[in-house]
This record gives C-alpha cells, structure tokens and sequence, in this order.
C-alpha cells in the first residue's frame, strides 16, 4: 500500500514539474490580449520599415535579430547563443557566430544562412536601404553596395546550420557593430520565402515566416488583387515554434510566450466625443468595458477621456521630419527648404500633438548617443533649430535668394491620414491626428510665407507609392533612428552610405542620395571622416557638425520628437520595451483572461 502511495505521489509531483509554470487554462489555448495602437502598417519588410513607427513596433514582436537592447540600453543576446573575437589567418579581426536552436513559424529550423541572406539582401546593389551603412564594418561590404565586388565575396560565411563568421573591415569598430545587430532592420530572414515572391511577400500574412516570439495569424496590407487595407485588424499568435523542443513535447506551449494572442484593432474609432462614426462603440468604451486592454497613439484630445494617473508616456526613437521633392525647380533651392523650416514654431507644434512630444531642435532626439551608453548626442549637441519660428526671417531669406513664392505652382503637402478616425466630420469637433495637425499648421506657416500650400491625406499604400516615386513636393514622415550611434542615423544622408545606388549603361554602379534626395560633397566628406575617426569623442564632434549642415542645407525639417502616449489595463502585467520604445508582450499575462473569453462572442471565433 505504502509503494502505491508513493508511485501516485510521485506522479503527482511529475504533473506539478512540468505543468506547474503554466498560465494557460481549461481552454488550452492562452489569454487573448485586444490592443489599439493608432494607424496601421502595410509593409512588414524590416530593413524599410523606418518611416512609421507603428512598423517597427509590429517587427519587434514577430522577428527577433541576434541582439536586443532593453530599455536600459543593455546589450543581451537573442538569437545569438554566443559570439566570439578573433583574427583569420591573414591577421583580420572576425568573429564567430553560434545560433539558439529554435525554429521559423513554419516550423523550420533557422539557420546561418537565414542571417546571411538577410544581410547580403540589404548590401545588394540593386536594394534600396538606409540601414546597409550599419554593416560596413564586413569586409568588402561598402565595395559589395558600390557594385565593386560581388556580394558573395564579402567576409561573411555560413560555416554550419547554426553558425557563421564575419571578416571585418581594417578599423572597424566592433563594440558598435554589435550594437547595430540590436536593430529591427537586421533580423534574419528566409530567402526561400522572400525571394520568390519580393514584391508581395511583407504585405500579408500568406507569405510570412516570422523566428520572433509571435506568428502572424491574419494581415493584409495589400491582396494578391492590389486591395489596400487599412483597417483590418492584425492578428498575432505565440509561435509554438519559438524555442520549443520539437523532438519531446513535454514543454510547456507558454514556456517562452504567454499570450496566445495578441489582436490589433484598426477600424474602431478611438474617441467618439471627439471622432465622427457610425460605429456603436470606441476605444474608450471598449477600454472601459475590458474589451481592449492596452491603448497607444492617444492625442492630446482624446487623452482626456482617460484619468492622469492612467496615462503614460514613452519617448520614441524616431523624429517627425518633412522632407522636400528635390528634383523639382523651387526644392531644389536650399535656401527655400531652410526658410521653410525657420518659419515652423516647434513649440507650438509640440503643443497641438500634445501628450509629451517635445519641439525637434535637431533631428536626433535625446537616447542616441553622443560617445556611448550614458551619454545624449542632443544634449550636448544642444539646439540646433530654435523652438520658436520666424516668419520674418524666412521671408527675408527669402527675399535675399529672390524667390517670389506666390509664382510658384501649387505645393503638395502629402501625410499619411488615419483612416478611421481623420474625416471632415472629426475635425470639426476638435480631433486631428498628429500627421493631419501638423500638416494643417505647416501649410498656414508656409501660406504666410507666400506659398500656396495643399494638402494631401493618403492612405497608406498612396503614401508608400508617393514616398518611393516621389510624387510629391513635401512629404511628412516618421524618421526612424536606426541605431543608438548617431553615425548610421546621419550615414543615410551621405551618398555612398545611403544604402541607394544606380546602374550605369556598362553594367557599373554609383552612389546616389538616399530616401530625401539631397546630397552634398561636403556631407559626405564629414561622414567619411566620421567613420575613419578612431576616438568616440572625435567622431561626435564630426557628426554634430554634419547634423547642423543637414538641418541648414532644409535636407529634412524636424518638426517633433515623437513619444508614445498610452494606457495599460491594471488586468495586464509583464510589459516590456525595447531602448527603440517598442513594446514587448511575451510575458505579459491578462488576470482571469478565461472571463473575457467568455464575456466577448467576438473572441469566441478567434480559436
């Protein structure tokens, strides 16, 4: 009797061992977490998604690269197990690669290779990518980008499924290339699903393959027919693929990532005291109702349906810019660009967004570094724009290049709209997104001037077309730092690190003006000396240097340092962030979720 007993307690502890940790319930499945975040993203391509900040968000829950850095600026290991420092043969500095094992949302396992084909995709000459300047630091890898060597002769090799090497440059600095390897730009990818399918494959769910904690169960930005959606909802579901054993099914489906789901709403207007909607319920309703649990992109006038105690706000690495046509006769005037960009008063501009965002006084904003971690690249830079305009400076300067603004054609202020809360209705009671504020304020400066300026709300496949053809005069745009060193968030403004090349009539290549179109010789002379310099403090000075020749020469106008206003059900817990301010789920648990489930029909058709 004795031994039976002891068998079923032992029994019993087994259960405990390998069930004890987990968050799911009866329904075997997990909490579904429902969440607002503004306006949504049609392209999921890592290494572009750095004009709207809402991309970067989605892509840091779905891929994950070898490094993070968390909100701290701390460097940990991802899908890196371990990495080591060496020389080759020759005497060139490397380092070596060892990958986690753990598995594509197909099932796949992912490889060296997946990493290598991600990064060579970016230094190709025929991709266009501001990020390609954060892997210079690979032998050859500039070379590769100028169409100077093939891209397999570069000094990255897959050396087994799960590790690989990189040759580095004579000079480079390792201590900032690793650091660049925490940005969503440089995650892994899968060429047999990109490849074949490159110019549809980031605009739906049917051909993504994710390695990050959460797969994506439902997207589409654009259908195989060219529909743009803008409103339907994304829906993504913990990978049962992420670090998983997949040999011995004993492992907990949570182990890694507790919600099963996380269910993003786009066409549910957010505040209808201040947006028209046909719609019965908004997202104040639903927050209040625990229908949604975590809220995002509030504005100034749709936060005060929320209590201060609630409210919370998060700076973002990324600055809200305008940037002009170049090509076209009157942009092409520097002196135009930067009397256009004097005469915009950021406080004030600050204060129409509201909810924390602060007046850009430069582009960079204050967590890129000046030398290192610890240290702010704006706040020893200082103010590089004022944060007052001046009208009647920039009519003079105006004046002074003998430009008659009201000769010119109409200027086409092009911004992405937010679909479901932006209309005529809304504005006349009092709501503006922050792209449509802004873009109402400038063309009222720049119309001061002399201008006559006419706005363009796109939608977000327009926006993208316009963006890439540039179809437009001005443009509004999230300007993503791509890295916490300031070199490769200015790099992209030089010609030979814009990541953009065009071919010649003999098969050659050469360098051209990255996403803005401006270039300058002298730009570019800092940069180089940027990326020779050999002491952190002299590469600063460089770059403050060639950020204050950028801002006079109007090559972008900073208009706002954007920061994230939000509100948190006290049901979730376990919210992470990135240093980039994107928010982590994969921990976060929903308290007594089995009684949403139940309480919600809609959620019901989720499983």
């Amino acid at each position: 009797m004795k031994r039976v007993l002891a068998l079923v307690l032992a029994i019993l502890t087994l259960s405990l061992v390998f069930t004890g940790c987990t968050t799911i319930g009866e329904d075997g499945k997990g909490a579904v977490i429902d969440i607002y975040m503004g306006t949504k993203t049609i392209n999921l391509d890592p290494a572009i998604a750095y004009t709207d900040e809402n991309s970067v968000k989605i892509i840091s829950l779905i891929f994950e690269g070898l490094f993070t850095l968390d909100q701290s600026g701390n460097l940990k290991k991802a899908l890196a197990k371990k990495y080591e420092l060496g020389e080759d043969r020759y005497g060139n500095k490397k380092m070596t690669v060892w990958l986690n094992d753990t598995y594509w949302s197909d099932g796949s396992m992912v490889q060296a290779n997946d990493v290598v084909y991600a990064w060579k995709r970016i230094l190709d000459p025929e991709f266009e990518s501001g990020a390609a300047s954060m892997l210079y630091a690979i032998q050859g890898a500039k070379d590769a980008k100028a169409g100077k060597i093939g891209i397999d002769d570069i000094g990255l090799y897959s050396l087994a499924t799960t590790k690989f090497e990189v040759i580095f440059e004579e000079g480079a600095d390792i201590d900032e290339f690793l650091i660049n390897l925490a940005s969503p730009a440089l995650v892994p990818l899968r060429e047999n699903k990109v490849s074949p399918y490159a110019d549809t494959w980031s605009y739906s769910g049917r051909d993504l393959s994710t390695n990050g904690p959460f797969r994506v169960k439902k997207f589409t930005g654009v259908s195989s027919e060219g529909v743009v959606d803008t409103t339907g909802d994304i829906i993504l579901e913990r990978s049962s693929y992420y670090y998983l054993k997949q040999d011995v099914k004993t492992e907990d489906a949570d182990k890694y990532v507790i919600p099963y789901r996380l269910v993003f709403h786009f066409s549910d207007p957010l505040d209808k005291s201040v947006v028209y909607s046909s719609k019965e319920k908004d997202i104040v309703d639903m927050f209040a109702d625990n229908e949604i649990f975590y809220v995002s992109n509030l504005t100034a006038e749709t936060a005060t349906s929320f209590k201060k105690s609630q409210l919370k706000y998060d700076k973002l690495a990324s600055t809200y810019s305008y940037i002009f046509n170049t090509d076209s006769d009157l942009f092409k005037n520097s002196a135009v660009r930067y009397a256009m960009s004097i005469a915009l008063d950021r406080s004030y501009a600050a204060e129409l967004v509201g909810v924390g965002t602060e007046a850009a006084t430069g582009l960079i904003p204050s967590m890129i570094y000046n030398t290192g971690k610890g240290t702010s690249f704006r706040k020893k830079g200082g103010n590089v724009l004022s944060k007052t305009g001046d009208v009647q400076a920039a009519k003079d300067l105006l004046a002074d290049a003998g430009i008659n603004p009201a000769a010119y054609d109409d200027i086409y202020l092009y911004y992405r709209t937010d679909e479901a809360n932006d209309s005529y209705s809304s504005a006349q009671m009092g709501f503006y997104s922050k792209e449509k504020a802004l873009a109402t304020y400038a063309k009222q400066v720049w119309e001061e001037l002399g201008f006559y300026v006419v706005l363009r709300a796109c939608d977000a496949k327009e926006y993208e077309d316009a963006l890439n053809s540039k179809a437009y005069d001005i443009i509004g745009l999230d300007w993503q730092m791509l890295s916490p060193y300031p070199l490769y968030d200015l790099a992209p403004f030089a010609s030979t690190y814009s990541g953009y090349v065009t071919e010649n009539e003999d098969g050659t290549y050469t360098a051209k003006a990255g996403l803005t179109g401006w270039s300058s010789s002298a730009y570019d002379e800092l940069i180089d000396s940027a990326f020779a310099a050999t002491k952190q403090k002299d590469k600063a000075a460089i770059l403050h240097e060639a950020e204050e020749m950028l801002l006079e020469e109007g090559a972008i106008v900073p208009v706002v340092f954007n920061s994230e206003c939000y509100v948190v059900s006290n049901k979730l817990s376990g919210i992470t962030k990135t240093y980039f301010g994107a928010k982590i789920f994969t921990r976060t648990k929903l308290k007594n979720y089995e009684q949403y489930l139940a309480l919600i029909p809609t959620k019901k058709k989720l499983f």
